[in-house]
């Protein structure tokens, strides 16, 4: 029997919440790092993985495989957290991490399996990203390419170079998520360099965009499901989300973007996030 929207739904949530908890497991285990950016991306990179990408966690170099590039790779806590719920490594990894000899660090390695670039440096993942969807087109692959940006990211000039580049190309098979939870490193967007109107940006640079409430998951899958959202076009999924979603202490502040976590910060993310 088919599995009906609500009950989609509730998987997508239960698995966000569950990558919610691995970030704190792996941060502990790392004494520390990017909680803020790693839990406002876990609904979206629930959807993804468990619901709209093509993927085959035993054979991760599946050359018809949809590409996913976490531009802001900081939040890697996030993506080793579902990468290990979807099977392409063990989850005893996240106990390691950014353990000197572990390939799970504080920015995603392509030594560990189903990472397709290694980020960290901001700026850079929508030119790769590009450059994955016209390599599709020109060899007739039918992969499609998603990457994930902060909005803090985007005070980085080589963004607009590559949305230039992605429109001019139309490059329909490729797809940017911004997660716009609106707090960089420092301090909110507002009081740095503001990027609102954010939807419009795009619009302007020739992309078709769709905002959504990053934490609802329905508007989640719908935006997913809806790709792409013009033939000859790339698509931009604005979402608004919340920095540190899920856990109070962590909500809405750039004091955790990155942080340490001790076993009392541990504990008391868990008994927010409803650890059994």
């Amino acid at each position: 029997m088919s599995e009906s929207r609500a009950e989609l739904l509730t998987r997508l949530e239960r698995a966000a919440q569950q990558i919610r908890r691995d970030v704190f497991r792996a941060l502990r285990a790392g004494g520390g790092g990017h909680v803020g950016g790693s839990c406002s991306a876990a609904d979206i990179l629930s959807a993804l993985y468990f619901h709209r990408m093509r993927v085959r966690p035993q054979e991760p170099e599946w050359p018809d495989r949809d590409r996913f590039v976490l531009s802001k790779g900081h939040a890697n806590a996030a993506l080793g957290a579902v990468l290990a719920q979807a099977g392409f490594i063990d989850p005893a990894i996240l106990d390691r991490f950014y353990h000197f000899d572990s390939p799970f660090g504080m920015h995603p390695d392509i030594k560990m399996a189903g990472i397709e670039m290694c980020t960290g440096a901001l700026g850079h993942g929508l030119a790769i990203a590009t450059g994955m969807a016209l390599g599709a087109r020109m060899q007739k692959q039918a992969f499609h390419t998603f990457v994930m940006i902060g909005d803090g990211e985007l005070h980085e000039g080589s963004n607009w170079e590559a949305a230039l580049a992605a429109s001019h190309y139309r490059l329909a098979n490729l797809t940017a998520i911004i997660d716009f939870n609106k707090i960089a490193q420092s301090g909110r967007l507002t009081e740095l360099v503001g990027l609102d109107p954010m939807a419009d940006k795009w619009r302007a640079f020739g992309w078709e965009v769709r905002e959504i409430d990053g934490h609802d998951m329905g508007a989640v899958v719908d935006a997913l499901d809806s790709l792409p959202f013009h033939g000859e076009r790339p698509s931009a999924i604005v979402a608004h989300t919340v920095k540190g979603k899920g856990v109070s202490f962590a909500e809405d502040t750039y004091l955790w973007h990155s942080n340490n976590v001790t076993d009392e910060v541990y504990a008391r993310a868990m008994a927010e996030l409803g650890a059994r």
